[in-house]
């Protein structure tokens, strides 16, 4: 029961709080729903950034494997090339050293079969140059009117034929 004394109010909202909208849940889970969307899509780029950059390390490593793999095929390669050109370079050496020593030899021989002619020609008329000057060198000795520096001076021409001649035969 009610008092008389006391007057009975009743409280009426306040007409700025009928208008006000009340806050929506939603906005709130919406904004957390973004802030961690955000979040995720920063993490999955710093992923595809670590990622690029991981194949990118891996596709430089794998270029300088590749790349030091056919350096070493293709010294190796080069090298045996080297050696068959090497090779083949030293037969034809050979080839050619034996064929130039076969033509000098025959060059040799011949030369020497033209020489040994000409020089057994040449010794020869040395021969014949020393008999008739021993036997002018015999004449002048037989003859008193012969000066003895002449006879003197055939003596020397005569060691000089005999040492000639020596030589001559020296070679034959």
């Amino acid at each position: 029961m009610m008092s008389a004394s006391a007057p009975v109010t009743v409280q009426m909202p306040d007409v700025s709080e009928l208008t006000m909208p009340q806050p929506d849940p939603l906005v709130e889970a919406l904004s957390l729903f973004a802030s961690e969307s955000s979040g995720i899509a920063a993490r999955i780029q710093e992923l595809e950034r670590s990622h690029l950059e991981r194949m990118e390390t891996a596709a430089a490593k794998l270029r300088d494997q590749i790349a030091a793999h056919l350096q070493n095929q293709h010294r190796a390669e080069f090298q045996s090339g080297i050696q068959v050109l090497r090779e083949e370079f030293e037969e034809r050496l050979r080839l050619a050293t034996a064929q130039w020593e076969a033509e000098r030899q025959s060059l040799l021989n011949q030369a020497r079969h033209r020489n040994s002619s000409k020089l057994a020609r040449e010794v020869e008329q040395t021969e014949a140059t020393l008999q008739a000057l021993q036997q002018k060198i015999q004449a002048m000795l037989n003859d008193p009117t012969v000066e003895l520096s002449r006879v003197m001076q055939e003596k020397a021409r005569q060691q000089h034929l005999q040492a000639y001649l020596k030589g001559l035969k020296f070679d034959v």
